[in-house]
Parts: C-alpha cells; structure tokens; sequence
C-alpha cells in the first residue's frame, strides 16, 4: 500500500510505498526542514489525526472514545474531547480540517 505524508512546516508531500503507517516510520520529520510530518493517505479517523497532531494521548482518545460507546446517541468524538476539555477547540479545527481535505483528495497545503 502506498502512503502518503505531508510536512506541517513547509507543505512538502512525500510518499512511501510500504505497509508502514507513519507510526512505524522511522524518521517522522520532513526531511527538507525538519518539521513534523502527518499522514494525509489512506484518510484517517480524527482521534488518529488528533494523535498525529499530538493534540491529545492515545489514553485521552480512549477514554473519549468509551464514553462515546457507553452513550445512548452517539456524540462526535471531537465533541467529547471538547467537553472532556481534553482538545483546544483551534486544535480541533485544525485537525478537522485536514480530515475533510483528506477526504475530498485535494493536496493539503500549507
């Protein structure tokens, strides 16, 4: 499968034709600036993006996300996170963002 990342610094969009997300990459800085990269394909779910971000812990999303099972109607997580104030609402936005250019397939610039 191939992936493929884009630096948060400078918008450079690399790809690796690997079975590896970037959690298993080894370097996950642009190599260009030294800024931090994200995965922007295959689109992710926004706790992953979230993480990705490192606007929240793996711990948080899953205490978010038990809650959300344990709900009658299902809130979105980015609600969630917001009451649980476990995400600043700029953060969400971003991050919210990102997942709609992801799954609309326009590149994602700076």
């Amino acid at each position: 499968m191939a992936y493929k990342f884009r630096c948060l610094k400078c918008g450079e969009i690399t790809y690796t034709y690997s079975a590896a997300s970037l959690e298993y990459q080894k370097n996950k800085n642009c190599h260009r600036c030294g800024g931090k990269i994200i995965q922007i394909y295959p689109p992710m779910k926004l706790g992953e993006i979230l993480l990705q971000l490192d606007a929240i812990t793996q711990e948080e999303l899953e205490q978010a996300l038990a809650i959300q099972r344990r709900m009658l109607t299902r809130a979105a997580i980015g609600k969630i996170l917001l009451r649980l104030q476990l995400v600043g609402q700029s953060d969400l936005e971003n991050a919210l963002k990102i997942q709609r250019e992801m799954m609309s397939g326009h590149s994602l610039q700076g």
